[in-house]
């Protein structure tokens, strides 16, 4: 008798036991469109990093917010914009010197392989801050709707069980709504612009 080739050991169903893996559905793993967004705008100014100073007044001279992490929903987002925004704002190294010097070890990675990616092309600056200007305008909104559609649920729930915190819900969604007000009129403006 030979020996048996190492590997991994199949098992064979007993007879008689249907298959109930032809019933399921396959998994298809769904990707956050805004992982992506969140991926490309940091690649984009990970590339160029004095694109934040020029993205941060246009966010103010439409009486927006600079960028903050907050603006990025995913952790490792987070810290990586964190430590981009440091070595933006500071001037004795490298920008990218810093990033790799002051990056935690777990986005370290993560990183890498958003410098790794390549564009499709060379695109100038006055475009990809337009780019990341909507961008950052659309990741606003998706998240300012789903804090107000949140907030109105926490509205009914309160209203139901005597209505103590109502007022409290009521004035973050008014926050929230002028926020809106505030992107919508920033991206009109920004499509005059373009016309």
């Amino acid at each position: 008798m030979g020996a048996q080739p190492k590997g991994p050991v199949m098992r064979r169903k007993p007879r008689g036991v249907e298959s109930t893996r032809s019933l399921e559905t396959p998994v298809v793993a769904a990707v956050n469109p805004r992982l992506k967004i969140e991926d490309h705008c940091l690649r984009v100014l990970l590339r160029k990093p004095e694109l934040l100073y020029q993205l941060d007044r246009k966010l103010e001279e439409f009486g927006l917010i600079p960028l903050t992490v907050e603006d990025f929903e995913y952790t490792d987002h987070q810290l990586l914009f964190g430590v981009l925004r440091l070595a933006v704002e500071q001037d004795e190294t490298d920008h990218r010197q810093y990033l790799v010097s002051h990056l935690p070890d777990m986005v370290s990675a993560f990183a890498n392989d958003l410098f790794a990616q390549k564009e499709a092309a060379e695109i100038n600056d006055d475009r990809l801050l337009e780019d990341l200007l909507n961008r950052f305008l659309d990741l606003r909104r998706t998240h300012a709707m789903m804090n107000v559609n949140q907030l109105r649920f926490l509205q009914e729930d309160e209203q139901e069980q005597g209505g103590g915190n109502i007022k409290v819900y009521q004035e973050q969604a008014l926050q929230f709504t002028r926020l809106l007000r505030n992107l919508d009129q920033a991206k009109h403006r920004i499509s005059k612009r373009q016309t």
